[in-house]
């Protein structure tokens, strides 16, 4: 699991301050926060189900929120406030998708993970990102968002409710269906790579 922002620089490259945001701030604070946080909210995004066309746009979104309200932003809640703002914005990202064209079907995952020839260990890495993202897609969406940021963003509960801003009961029953349904659908989605590997 990727766990610091430095890690991800192979994956979303070197991002510049985008110029409508930065005439919002002072260029010092603007940077700051973006350099600090890009890399773990463009991942976020990405686990909460925004389409890679889409991630850069939605990640500057969330930027640009933050620059027109930098005044409303507590010292050292930087991060808390910019996931609050990144799940508002894909929420708004899956309302768009809904509306354009259905989910996949859950037997066309295994076309997903079906990767031409490559190093074996970057083949292995990229099948277990895909299945992860298969799984995760295969959510729905309140339960995805608790999942991610538990399992995958390590919150806790407490942290989770109050982003959410629902009762702590609430958060703690739905990661538990979360985990639930996480594991159900894992498991079909192995039952279906497993039997189209038997009848290759």
């Amino acid at each position: 699991m990727v766990s610091h922002a430095g890690s991800l620089k192979g994956e979303v490259g070197a991002r510049r301050v985008p110029e409508a945001v930065e005439a919002v701030l002072e260029p010092g604070d603007l940077r700051a926060l973006f350099e600090a946080h890009y890399a773990s909210i463009w991942r976020l995004l990405r686990r909460l189900g925004v389409s890679h066309a889409q991630l850069d746009d939605a990640t500057q979104e969330v930027f640009w929120v933050a620059a027109r309200r930098l005044a409303d932003i507590e010292p050292g809640r930087e991060h808390a406030f910019l996931y609050g703002v990144a799940l508002r914005v894909a929420a708004q990202e899956w309302k768009k998708r809904k509306a354009a064209a259905p989910l996949a079907e859950l037997e066309a995952v295994p076309r997903v993970v079906d990767r031409g020839p490559s190093p074996e260990e970057q083949l292995e890495r990229r099948e277990a990102r895909a299945l992860l993202d298969s799984v995760l897609e295969a959510m729905p969406e309140e339960l995805r968002v608790i999942f991610v940021l538990f399992e995958l963003e390590g919150l806790e509960v407490q942290q989770i409710a109050a982003l959410q801003q629902i009762p702590l009961g609430t958060a703690s029953s739905r990661l538990r269906r979360a985990r639930e349904e996480f594991s159900a659908i894992a498991k079909r989605v192995r039952a279906a790579l497993t039997a189209r590997e038997r009848y290759r």
